[in-house]
């Protein structure tokens, strides 16, 4: 029994990481939902946060309104008011607490019709009545208005004020319809499928009313209004409340104006935007025009001075002269190309004369004598060198030879006629030794010396 109550480590989880799970679990699960309950318990700081608990008759939950959202509010929060809040769910860690971290607050009976909106708006935004492609383009300059609201109230008579301070000049007509109550959607899709609009009748529709609650806006977020706005066939503006205030037709006109008169200015500043181009262009084409009026002038004037110039007496002049400058240039060129004729004539006779056989001949029996005179004074100059040479070479083997040294007092011994004698050595094994001179031998005794 005891092991059975004894924990596997494993699954045992310290309270920081169970309270981080339950974090992970509630955050994720609930990132943005919708609370009904009465207020209680609301603490407003310095800093501009509102702390209170949302209650009902069972349980209650911890809420905070951080500063920048409830300065978005459009009342002030209250204990023991009913409303409706949309949120978040935030865990404290350190505390183990949960609260709802609250963006919008709305009270109980505009929070119905708040999810009514929010129901509607899904459903024709997934139909694509909302997306800029089908946004039509406004008109530059309309000169035709239809504006569908109620003839008596303020905001049309804004809108028609400001439209007259700032010298709108199209024409302006008034689609009577209700803009508040059950008969409003009826009446207001009456006006927009009017033969006038559906025949294109006016260059733009405004559909405007004055600021109040969800419910007297309500009829600019009936399904059947927007969907009429979504299909007009002529650019719409819708303008309708408060800047605060944002209907369904604002998302299915082409384009959304904050109020009634800010509308007014957006046309009439199209207006002006439009008249300001104009007068620029007109600025620009008069100054195109004098410009162009100037050059137009200055090109009369050349002309006019070219139709002087070209008077005919003074064309005769000018012809005569060119022809006089023609006929110096004409003569000139003939005396040139006769000279060149000439020059090229002459080169040509001395270039045919230097070729002539017979010239030819002449100048090659010159260089026949010119080489021959050559020849022979090189074969002279060779044979008196090589005379020289065998002179001198004659005198040499002549003073080398044995009957001239013989001559100059030497004598030749010998011991027979094969043998001679070149050392005194080999003499004295001799007696006697023949001498031979360059006139004669003798027969010679040898004595032994000291």
């Amino acid at each position: 029994m005891d092991s059975l109550l004894q924990p596997d480590a494993s699954h045992v989880l310290a309270v920081s990481d169970l309270t981080r799970d339950i974090k992970s679990i509630l955050e994720g699960q609930f990132d943005q939902v919708w609370v009904q309950g009465e207020v209680s318990n609301l603490r407003a700081q310095s800093s501009g946060h509102i702390y209170f608990s949302l209650k009902d008759s069972n349980s209650q939950l911890p809420c905070v309104l951080f500063a920048r959202d409830a300065a978005s509010q459009s009342f002030d929060l209250e204990d023991g008011m009913e409303v409706l809040l949309l949120g978040a769910i935030s865990v404290y860690q350190p505390h183990g607490r949960y609260q709802l971290i609250t963006k919008i607050a709305i009270k109980s009976g505009e929070g119905r019709l708040q999810l009514q909106y929010e129901k509607i708006k899904r459903q024709l935004a997934g139909e694509g009545l909302f997306d800029s492609s089908c946004k039509q383009a406004l008109p530059i300059l309309p000169q035709k208005i239809g504006v569908i609201t109620s003839p008596t109230g303020a905001a049309v008579r804004d809108f028609i004020k400001i439209l007259k301070r700032r010298d709108f000049f199209g024409e302006i007509t008034i689609l009577p319809a209700r803009v508040q109550g059950k008969e409003a959607p009826l009446e207001l899709v009456k006006m927009l499928k009017s033969e006038m609009v559906q025949d294109c009748k006016f260059d733009l529709v405004v559909l405007t009313r004055g600021g109040g609650s969800i419910e007297d806006l309500w009829a600019f977020n009936d399904e059947t209004v927007v969907r009429a706005v979504s299909s007009c066939p002529v650019p719409t503006i819708s303008a309708v409340g408060h800047e605060i205030d944002t209907v369904l037709s604002d998302y299915a006109a082409d384009i959304r104006a904050e109020t009634p008169s800010g509308a007014a200015e957006l046309i009439s500043s199209m207006q002006l935007e439009t008249t300001r181009r104009t007068q620029k262009n007109a600025e620009n084409l008069y100054e195109f025009i004098q410009n162009n009026l100037y050059l137009k002038t200055q090109c009369l004037h050349q002309l006019q001075s070219r139709m002087r110039f070209l008077a005919p007496k003074r064309q005769v002049e000018l012809t005569s002269m060119r022809l006089d400058d023609l006929d110096t240039r004409l003569k000139a060129a003939l005396r040139s190309h006769w000279l060149n004729n000439q020059t090229l004539l002459l080169q040509m006779n001395n270039r045919l004369q230097e070729h002539h056989p017979k010239n030819r001949l002449r100048s090659a029996k010159q260089s026949i004598q010119v080489a021959q005179n050559r020849l022979n004074l090189s074969t002279k100059v060779s044979v008196r060198q090589l005379a020289e040479r065998l002179h001198y070479n004659a005198n040499r083997l002549q003073n080398s030879s044995l009957h001239a040294t013989l001559k100059r007092g030497y004598a030749i011994l010998k011991k027979d006629e094969q043998t001679l004698i070149t050392s005194a050595q080999s003499a004295h094994r001799c007696s006697t030794v023949s001498a031979a001179f360059h006139d004669g031998c003798v027969e010679l005794e040898v004595k032994k010396g000291k």
